[in-house]
């Protein structure tokens, strides 16, 4: 009983792990859509908007003599770039991009006055699209920058669409997170069929009907039997001849071949051209 108990273990076990490891994961569409096997998937074309998202954090440093101010910008899908009108700052965000980030430092000067400096700032680039990739969930979006990277989170939600950062514990994993209608799962629309395609569907339907109604025809009503309730017999045994003088046809470029002066005939002497 005890083997018993032990074999409907690994059985479970093995079923469990093996749902768990064959999960598919979310492929990339493009830099803004995955799509699961089921046709199920993320899409956030939608989202595209001519501004950049922004969100803003701070931070206290150095005892709080110093605050440390950041915007973050985030463009999904493609790649724009930024209209920055701030003179001469340290700004690595000079190409297109998809997620910027703008430090200013604010330094305490008086303590007792409260006066503080500002720094001229910086322009971090963090991510373009065309070197990003999407998670295995598909709720994710991981924008590599040289040794650090960047991850949107894309959070599920009826609002509008909105950027705040989620997490700074990881100087080298910023995390922020992406809330929108567009994040949620969704099926994912799926092209048409091509009126080509659509063409021969309705004429192998019709070859096909035509076929069962000519067969049931000769065999009930006409009597035939064997290959002769074929309807139309003789089309159908000399098709593959036409379909090769069609080729050829095709292939002397629609000329039709030139005639052969044939052999040559004696006239019959009892004729009149023999006299």
């Amino acid at each position: 009983m005890g083997f018993l108990n032990i074999f409907s273990f690994c059985v479970v076990y093995l079923i469990c792990t093996s749902s768990f490891t064959k999960a598919e994961p979310c492929v990339a569409k493009s830099p803004c859509s995955c799509e699961f096997s089921n046709g199920t998937g993320i899409d956030l074309t939608p989202a595209i908007s001519s501004a950049f998202y922004t969100a803003d954090v701070y931070e206290v440093k150095m005892n709080g003599t110093q605050y440390e101010m950041s915007t973050y910008f985030y463009h999904p899908c493609y790649d724009v770039s930024m209209n920055i009108s701030q003179p001469n700052p340290k700004n690595t965000c000079t190409s297109p991009l998809s997620i910027c980030r703008h430090v200013i430092t604010m330094n305490l000067l008086d303590k007792t006055n409260k006066t503080y400096t500002f720094d001229d700032g910086s322009y971090d680039f963090m991510g373009r699209s065309n070197i990003s990739q999407f998670s295995d969930q598909g709720n994710s979006i991981i924008y590599a920058n040289g040794p650090s990277e960047t991850i949107v989170l894309l959070e599920c939600a009826e609002t509008d669409n909105k950027l705040q950062v989620y997490s700074l514990a990881e100087p080298d994993k910023i995390v922020l997170a992406f809330y929108s209608r567009d994040a949620c799962l969704k099926q994912i629309e799926v092209v048409g069929r091509s009126f080509g395609s659509t063409l021969l569907i309705i004429f192998f339907s019709f070859v096909v009907f035509y076929l069962v109604l000519g067969i049931c025809t000769k065999k009930f009503l006409m009597g035939a039997t064997g290959v002769e309730v074929i309807p139309n017999l003789a089309f159908w045994s000399d098709l593959p001849n036409l379909v090769k003088d069609g080729w050829v046809f095709m292939l002397n470029g629609c000329k039709l071949p030139a005639r052969g002066a044939g052999p040559t005939v004696s006239p019959d002497p009892n004729s009149y051209d023999s006299i």
